[in-house]
């Protein structure tokens, strides 16, 4: 039995199921992520773009552009960040590589520059009301303008992608999808990074100044509407003060000339009930409800594009903090299970933008809830009368 020591080597897959093993966070978050965003999106785009309930206007082209982009990054761009990440040193498709990193890196703009424009055009919109606003039409040309802008910055990406050679033990090789070998030794990599980043920082700036500038002429215009709402309450109660008095002169005029009772009753009639026919009244009344019906409307657009915004400064919060902590320290931070747990988890943050949304539409315009509701049931129904058959 002599000689039955064997020496145990490890195989590709053992060195890759280690790497799994590390990124299990990160698997089991981007998993969580396409599960809730796939119905989500799905739930937004069948109640904007179908017949149940469907709203015209540039903002909505804008909502619906946003949700068919959410829905490509939870079926496409997350499924290959999981494929990415269960194949860390077995991935050996280059192409496949270049071509999902760089349709990743396309979503992420698309998304980000959507929200610019829809942005700006709420700023038009507070701003300059009385001005031309965008029709359909333009709003559908700065969707095509922002996706060409995105597919501007995002090429690089397809180009300095590919296999990067990890050496292991054992005399293996392991294929890691990343940045390409024959990069390695140039700067192109970091400047591309870089150049990302700041794309991102501005579009999180501008996403402030702007909201700014909306909340505070917003705010400008709350005063004054409480100021002429002040000014009406006084000089209607002096108008009040005049008809009484003017209803006692008539009434003491009634009692001095009996013999004129018929004429001085309509002037007191006129006097103390002035206004406009009934059919004007109505008008006016329907007037300032579609006008009330309006600013409502205008007022809920405003709050949904500003949370939606605000989130996606939340969610790429963290992203920012990693990439500018990663080009900081250079390789001299010590790597432990913990940070390798979270740290993957924090890199990929900015994912809970293409999801939150919504769930934002749900809490803060219940007629898309409501439609939502009547979706399910009706997609519900249609299952149950198929089993039935």
């Amino acid at each position: 039995m002599a000689g039955n020591h064997t020496s145990v080597e490890m195989t590709l897959e053992d060195f890759n199921n280690i790497e799994i093993a590390k990124r299990t966070s990160a698997i089991v978050y981007l998993s969580v992520v396409m599960i809730l965003g796939i119905p989500g999106n799905l739930l937004v785009i069948i109640v904007y773009f179908g017949s149940l309930w469907r709203r015209d206007g540039t903002h909505w082209m804008y909502i619906r552009a946003l949700a068919v982009t959410d829905l490509l990054v939870c079926t496409v761009a997350i499924p290959f960040e999981i494929f990415q990440q269960t194949h860390q040193l077995t991935f050996d498709s280059e192409v496949g590589c270049k071509i999902f990193r760089a349709i990743s890196v396309h979503l992420s703009l698309t998304s980000s520059l959507l929200l610019i424009a829809m942005s700006g055009n709420r700023l038009r919109l507070v701003c300059q009301p009385l001005n031309k606003q965008l029709t359909p039409n333009q709003g559908l040309v700065t969707i095509a303008i922002t996706v060409g802008i995105a597919v501007l910055f995002c090429w690089p990406e397809g180009a300095l992608s590919g296999i990067s050679l990890e050496k292991l033990d054992y005399n293996l090789t392991g294929y890691d999808c990343s940045f390409s070998d024959r990069y390695s030794m140039k700067d192109y990599g970091t400047i591309y990074s870089t150049l990302l980043l700041t794309v991102y920082l501005s579009c999180m700036v501008a996403l402030v100044i702007m909201y700014s500038i909306v909340g505070l002429r917003l705010l400008e215009r709350a005063k004054y509407q409480n100021s002429n709402r002040t000014r009406y309450a006084i000089s209607t109660t002096s108008v009040a003060t005049e008809l009484t008095s003017c209803e006692h002169h008539s009434t003491n005029l009634i009692k001095n000339q009996s013999e004129t009772l018929d004429e001085k009753s309509i002037a007191i009639k006129t006097i103390a009930t002035p206004g406009t026919p009934k059919n004007n009244d109505q008008k006016k009344s329907n007037g300032n409800s579609k006008r009330a019906s309006k600013m409502k409307t205008s007022k809920k657009v405003t709050r949904i594009a500003f949370v939606v915004s605000f989130c996606f400064i939340l969610s790429y919060l963290p992203y920012i903090a990693v990439k500018l902590n990663a080009s900081v320290v250079k390789g001299q931070f010590t790597e432990t299970p913990l940070t390798k747990a979270i740290f993957p988890i924090l890199a990929r943050t900015f994912i809970i933008n293409n999801i939150i949304n919504p769930v934002i539409y749900g809490f803060l315009d219940p007629t898309f809830l409501k439609h939502c509701k009547m979706t399910i049931k009706y997609i519900l129904c249609m299952k149950s009368e198929n089993y039935s058959l």
